[in-house]
């Protein structure tokens, strides 16, 4: 029936057929959702005998497969075989279309995959094909919902033995993914490659669209936003629609009124993060913006923004012009009528400055008490 194609037993709850009795067996058990396999020791039940086995492995330790070189042992002959390759040095595994060798078979087989493109194991639930047996195994986990790899710590279930393997470092704290640049350790593989992008400023990521690159593949997705005009999160409180789902969930909290941000100090909470550091400096007493004429630090950058305006406005009315009929006494006009609020001078038709209710000596004492009370 392999050959052929027929597939004679349907399961007559959705209708998908088989080419074997035994595949629709165990695929009716994700209706019925019986599990015939039940743990002695500990009362966990299995859908399939093979998790089931693995499973009894956990509470015995037994590892079968001892390698002779460094005593390593191994639960599975096959990964028993991997290893042995190690201590041969050898690469037995020849490509014969190029020449290439490899350690391991299933090396090779990935490989034959560039050549041949042929992908023989195909997954009977979703028609999905994969090169190896051991893949197709890994993969229709997602189809049973069984999580037979169980952490001893926490009780927290897993389909994947890699999947566990990660969660146990948070128990253990291991982080045996060092950055030789810099010496900074991570606790996944994923997150260490992203670090070193840091380092080289790779960015193998790019839009297709506009050219620009990325480090990781979430920034360009979230950029590709840009040329659509797609807007896939909508509230459902206003229906306003946004591109992102970061985007989305600071809006919510105006309808329903979070603030998740609490000052330590106070205890005064905010809707976002950037308005707990605003609020933060209160509390320090940091002033981190500082003028770079006259060296007045500020809390917060508006501040800074405004003071600067004083420095801008004093030199751009104090810039001499040739032929002016100003004298170096009165240099800031516009600033100090801005400061005074009253019409000091005028410029009569003949270009004379003329003073209207004091003497020039009274209007300038007066405008300099007048700005250093603002530049205080």
């Amino acid at each position: 029936m392999i050959h052929t194609g027929e597939r004679p037993y349907e399961c007559l709850e959705c209708g998908k057929a088989f080419n074997r009795k035994s595949y629709l067996t165990q695929h009716q058990r994700i209706h019925s959702g019986e599990k015939p396999y039940k743990c002695s020791e500990c009362g966990k039940s299995f859908t399939h005998r093979s998790n089931f086995v693995l499973h009894g492995r956990r509470h015995t330790g037994e590892k079968s497969f001892v390698c002779t070189e460094c005593g390593q042992v191994f639960r599975h002959r096959g990964g028993f075989l991997r290893h042995c390759v190690i201590h041969g040095g050898e690469n037995p595994y020849e490509c014969f279309e190029c020449g290439q060798v490899f350690k391991h078979r299933s090396y090779l087989l990935w490989h034959q995959q560039t050549h041949t493109g042929k992908k023989p194991y195909e997954c009977r639930e979703c028609g999905k094909v994969f090169l190896e047996s051991a893949a197709l195994i890994h993969h229709y986990v997602i189809h049973t919902g069984e999580k037979p790899f169980e952490c001893l710590e926490c009780g927290k279930a897993f389909n994947h033995r890699s999947y566990l393997k990660r969660h146990q470092r948070i128990h253990t704290g291991e982080k045996p993914f060092v950055c030789s640049e810099c010496g900074k350790a991570f606790t996944h593989c994923s997150t260490f490659i992203l670090h070193k992008r840091a380092h080289t400023g790779e960015k193998p990521f790019a839009c297709r669209e506009c050219g620009k690159a990325f480090s990781n593949r979430k920034d360009l997705i979230r950029h590709f936003s840009i040329h659509t005009g797609e807007k896939p999160y909508e509230c459902v409180e206003c229906g306003k629609a946004f591109a992102r789902m970061s985007g989305l969930t600071r809006h919510k909290r105006i309808h329903s009124g979070e603030k998740p941000f609490e000052c330590i100090e106070c205890g005064k909470s905010f809707c976002w993060s950037t308005n707990l550091i605003r609020h933060a400096i209160i509390h320090t007493g940091e002033k981190p913006y500082k003028c770079s004429d006259c060296g007045k630090a500020f809390s917060r950058s508006s501040s800074l923004s405004q003071h600067q305006r004083m420095h801008s406005e004093g030199n751009s009315s104090s810039v001499s012009h040739e032929g002016s009929p100003f004298t170096s006494t009165h240099t800031s006009v516009t600033l100090r009528e801005l400061l005074l609020g009253k019409d000091f001078l005028k410029l009569t038709s003949e270009g004379h400055l003329l003073s209207q209710e004091t003497n020039s000596s009274a209007s300038d004492r007066l405008y300099q008490r007048e700005t250093h009370k603002c530049l205080d």
